[in-house]
């Protein structure tokens, strides 16, 4: 039976260091698809993903457990797979419309489909594939991608509306 997770946080703050073996051991295959979905290259996914575990148990007496253990590590894996795109894609951001572009694509397998726009959206500014990314393939509303980015909700729709028309441009 799987220990309760706040149980295993305790005994970790309470100094024992190899229960953290067991909340990699759970989230590791979860963050390390999650931080992919950002960067598009598997050793930096995984270098991502090695950060963010370090950085939450070197943090972890800063865990408010109201919140999932995973939102929580899943949001330090989202920040540095971020960090890591500012340094690398310097180009500012802009917004788009992924449905139209779906939908005008030849009907080809799905999974062609989704490879096909996933590579078309690591093309787009950061900010524009960060709302796509966050709309898109992990279902989070207008609301929920605001208050993560801590940006109006009006700017969200816009760089979805900007980065869906840079999408139709890139896929046409």
């Amino acid at each position: 039976m799987k220990q309760n997770e706040q149980a295993i946080i305790n005994q970790i703050l309470d100094g024992d260091a190899a229960a953290y073996g067991e909340l990699i051991d759970r989230y590791k295959e979860g963050l390390y698809r999650h931080c992919f979905q950002f960067v598009r290259d598997e050793a930096t996914a995984e270098d991502i993903a090695q950060e963010a575990f370090i950085s939450a148990y070197t943090h972890l007496d800063r865990y408010d457990s109201t919140y999932r253990f995973s939102t929580w590590l899943y949001k330090i894996g989202t920040n540095l797979a971020l960090q890591f795109m500012r340094r690398h894609q310097p180009r500012l951001l802009e917004d788009g419309e992924i449905d139209l572009v779906i939908s005008s694509l030849p009907a080809t397998d799905q999974l062609a489909r989704d490879n096909e726009v996933r590579a078309a959206v690591s093309q787009l500014p950061l900010r524009l594939g960060q709302a796509i990314n966050l709309h898109y393939f992990e279902g989070k509303s207008y609301e929920q991608i605001a208050k993560e980015l801590k940006t109006p909700k009006g700017t969200i729709k816009a760089r979805l509306h900007r980065a869906k028309k840079h999408l139709k441009e890139i896929l046409s």
